[in-house]
């Protein structure tokens, strides 16, 4: 299972560092690495790229330009009530103009952590839909 913070219609994403203020605000636990959040986005174009090689399934060429414009800018995020605490931690690349993705290392992770996720989108002012 996996969930996504997605704006409401008409409105524009937050950028990284509005997003990481809001988040900071909410949770008394919040760690950021830029590092991460290109490695990410790195990783993301890779995959995408193999997949477009494969011919079976399309790839969107402006998503993937769009993807390498905007990697400098990414910032990978962790955060929650308690860091000593695996199963109530969430953790989300913030991409400019993305929706924040989350997946669950497991059922009990996901279970722990609905209540920080209901937080977060509050915070943001972002919608939550399950993928």
């Amino acid at each position: 299972m996996v969930h996504r913070l997605y704006v409401p219609h008409g409105q524009l994403y937050l950028s990284p560092q509005v997003v990481l203020r809001r988040l900071e605000s909410e949770f008394p636990y919040v760690e950021a690495d830029e590092e991460d959040g290109r490695r990410h986005v790195r990783k993301i174009i890779r995959q995408l790229w193999k997949i477009k090689q494969t011919g079976i399934i399309p790839v969107d060429d402006d998503y993937l330009d769009r993807l390498q414009k905007v990697q400098r800018g990414a910032v990978y995020v962790y955060f929650g009530d308690n860091p000593g605490s695996e199963t109530a931690l969430l953790s989300t690349a913030i991409i400019p103009g993305e929706p924040l993705i989350f997946d669950y290392s497991s059922r009990a992770h996901r279970q722990a952590t609905q209540p920080l996720l209901q937080r977060c989108a509050a915070a943001l002012g972002y919608d939550i839909a399950e993928m």
